[in-house]
């Protein structure tokens, strides 16, 4: 009777825990058809996944996933969520967990959190245009429609620290280079976000993207309509792909967040568009994207078209694995909008820890780790349980210092199912479903 009333009583904080998304995704949407760029009405197409893409970190989509076997299959290595019961086209040799069927994760209709929280700018029929510089930034607003001109532009400046958070009603262009340590960058607008060149951290590697050695800093823009690569000769405009000096690849640091459009490109050499690449025979190869960060958008962008024999970017994609579990202000409040702290995370040195609890991967195939911070020093006991509330395994019960702690998990020797893992440290309890998939 008490292991049945354990058990009952774990799924009861699970689901209470469920409510909320929790993860940052290396790749959400709601549906990944994509659709011509700026005409949504026209039929989409389904794109799937190649053997150049290497899926870094967590993906979930409400719809169904395709992936092809073109130079190879794509390789993953985290979770793979699906709404649907199958792939769409082939079934993928992946050697990481799949979970199909899930429930559906809601967009919401509009950045609620940020327009809560952030300084609010709104200057009826203007747009904006945002350069970033170190650790500050210059706003201006100009006209809509009409081209900037900075010498008349109305302009602001606002500090970059660990407590910007800005929403800009109307089109957002933007471009910079943020210092890498200390500062935190969180815009939201009401409109497209241009990406008129990179918008990067100080000292990330152009070519691999990787980020520098111990970096705090981080970006998020998140758009209610569609994040845009602009086509401007510093993205690769007209076939300035290649290499050095002659590439414009595009570098972005950052979470990108599309909730009622996509992550796209910008005149992407349709025979209705007004812009067709003059270089013969018109294709318009830009280049690369590399991206660190994750990318959420309610339908899926196209990034490359066949059209006139090639049109957009490769892909050069990572996973931001230090924002896996921060919580980023779109499908949940921040974490503490009222205090000085509203961007810390464990992982950063400059800001003071907190009690922040992990497992990854989560379906896992005989091994995962969980992952801990503590304030202070404090008795760690973690306890594996099966569904009937049976003691699986004791993982740890002894004395941790402050900071941040890593525990292996072991499940070679288990049965494939569900199982419990009972955490506690100091006055700080949590109970994590784990799911064993051999």
């Amino acid at each position: 009777m008490k292991s049945s009333l354990f058990a009952i009583l774990l799924v009861g904080v699970l689901a209470i825990s469920q409510n909320s998304s929790g993860t940052n995704y290396f790749w959400f949407t709601h549906d990944e058809c994509a659709h011509a760029f700026p005409i949504p009405e026209e039929p989409c197409d389904v794109v799937r996944f190649f053997g150049r893409d290497t899926l870094w970190g967590p993906m979930r989509t409400n719809g169904c996933f395709a992936f092809q076997n073109v130079q190879g299959w794509p390789m993953c290595n985290d979770t793979i969520i699906m709404g649907c019961d199958s792939f769409l086209g082939p079934q993928p040799p992946v050697d990481c967990p799949v979970i199909f069927n899930a429930p559906e994760l809601t967009f919401p209709d509009s950045l609620t959190y940020f327009r809560e929280s952030a300084s609010y700018y709104s200057e009826p029929g203007e747009e904006w245009y945002i350069r970033i510089g170190g650790s500050s930034a210059i706003a201006y607003h100009y006209p809509e429609g009409i081209e900037l001109d900075t010498l008349s532009a109305q302009h602001f400046s606002f500090v970059i620290n660990v407590r910007t958070v800005v929403f800009f009603d109307g089109k957002v262009s933007i471009r910079g280079v943020m210092r890498a340590y200390g500062n935190g960058l969180y815009i939201g607008c009401s409109r497209d976000i241009r990406l008129i060149d990179n918008v990067m951290l100080e000292g990330t590697n152009m070519t691999t993207g990787q980020l520098p050695q111990g970096a705090t800093s981080s970006i998020v823009l998140a758009s209610e309509e569609n994040i845009v690569i602009a086509n401007t000769w510093q993205n690769g405009r007209e076939n300035m792909t290649g290499t050095p000096p002659n590439n414009r690849d595009i570098v972005i640091t950052a979470f990108l967040y599309a909730l009622n459009g996509s992550f796209t490109f910008e005149q992407q050499n349709d025979v209705w568009d007004p812009y067709i690449c003059p270089t013969p025979p018109a294709t318009d190869e830009r280049g690369n994207i590399v991206l660190v960060g994750g990318v959420t958008q309610y339908e899926r962008g196209f990034l490359h078209r066949s059209n006139h024999g090639g049109t957009g970017y490769n892909k050069v994609y990572h996973y931001d694995q230090r924002l896996r579990y921060r919580r980023l202000g779109v499908f949940e409040p921040f974490l503490q909008p009222d205090d000085d702290d509203i961007f810390s995370d464990a992982t950063d040195p400059l800001f003071p820890a907190q009690f922040t609890l992990a497992v990854s991967p989560n379906p896992f195939n005989a091994s995962t780790t969980i992952r801990f911070t503590l304030p202070q020093a404090s008795n760690v006991r973690a306890v594996v349980y099966d569904v009937l509330g049976r003691e699986v395994a004791v993982l740890a019960d002894r004395q941790f210092a402050e900071g941040s702690h890593t525990i292996q998990v072991d499940g070679s020797a288990w049965s494939s199912g569900v199982y419990f893992l009972s955490f506690s440290a100091g006055g700080n309890r949590s109970t994590h479903k784990l799911l064993l998939l051999k």
